[in-house]
């Protein structure tokens, strides 16, 4: 297949063309959004069955994901890779429409009513070795704090059943918590200060072990600046018996080859640690949740694209 090439829109052109039957993606949380990033180019989902679109952006990054995904689902994998397979969103299909190649991939909220979803970077070092120093300082000025702890969040979008309502929290916003309030913010994700928020922690803890274990295994790759996407459904909260949840690892542009191909991703394995480390606090019974005023808007996030949205 031949590599897209980069599409460069100014904030005065029109918006690209959405392909028939499609609409910006539902339960974005991060990433390039339709209208807003450089290109205008962004996550998208079909009208009528719900899978997910995504542009082949920014070469060779975009050709690099969709030849890591023709790789994870083809018969030539190891035996490794083979259990990490089910941590990935699946590879439908690639899709082309005028100027743009579009990756097809499963969507994870599908079978969720009211799906709350988080985007969590892993990794100390999200920049790999294309990247100029300009970059580099870029990226690591982006979160300080994850020199030190090897996660970042990147937004999330929780259902607050009690007000029938969503609220989400850009990565603008969630790069404003200090390491300390970065457990506040996972606290809130996960319902409190309504919601007994460790049934589902709990959950989400035992699929992060799983994960773990696979990539302490596997030598092949190395994933810069990958995320998991936490989903839970938020209906029925008040049965602890009805808990559904699920941990997914997304976005790979940044994935090389392992150049010793002899150890584990440590870059990746130590955020996921510290991230699962954060977790298990929440699950302390000494733990209590402190409101953030960063999170209410009474400061000044005003050119954030947080939101609050009620249902008739």
């Amino acid at each position: 297949m031949a590599e897209a090439k980069p599409i460069i829109i100014s904030d005065m052109d029109p918006l690209p063309e959405l392909p028939p039957d499609t609409e910006p993606l539902e339960h974005q949380i991060a990433g390039h959004f339709y209208g807003r990033s450089k290109t205008k180019f962004g996550l998208l989902q079909r009208c009528l069955t719900g899978e997910v679109l995504k542009p082949l952006l920014n070469p060779p990054r975009g050709p690099r994901e969709h030849q890591f995904y023709l790789y994870m689902f083809s018969d030539k994998i190891s035996n490794e890779l083979l259990e990490l397979r089910p941590f990935l969103p699946k590879l439908l299909d690639t899709y082309h429409f005028d100027t743009m190649t579009y990756l097809v991939l499963e969507n994870i909220t599908q079978s969720y009513k009211y799906p709350s979803i988080i985007d969590i970077k892993l990794g100390r070092i999200t920049y790999d070795f294309e990247a100029t120093p300009e970059k580099i300082e870029r990226q690591i000025g982006k979160f300080l704090p994850a020199t030190e702890i090897g996660f970042q969040l990147l937004g999330w979008k929780t259902y607050r059943q009690l007000y029938n309502m969503y609220t989400y929290h850009d990565k603008r916003c969630a790069r404003s918590l200090t390491k300390d309030e970065l457990l506040y913010g996972l606290a809130h994700f996960f319902g409190a200060p309504e919601y007994d928020h460790r049934p589902y922690v709990r959950a989400v803890l035992e699929r992060l072990t799983v994960l773990e274990h696979i990539m302490s295994k596997q030598y092949e790759f190395v994933f810069i600046a990958s995320s998991i996407l936490i989903v839970y459904d938020s209906d029925h909260r008040e049965n602890s018996n009805d808990i559904k949840v699920d941990v997914r690892l997304v976005d790979f542009a940044h994935v090389f080859p392992s150049s010793l191909g002899t150890q584990p991703d440590e870059n990746f394995l130590f955020g996921l640690h510290h991230c699962m480390e954060y977790l298990k606090m929440l699950l302390d019974e000494k733990f209590h949740y402190i409101a953030i005023d960063k999170l209410e808007h009474h400061t000044n996030l005003s050119d954030s694209h947080c939101y609050k949205t009620l249902f008739k």
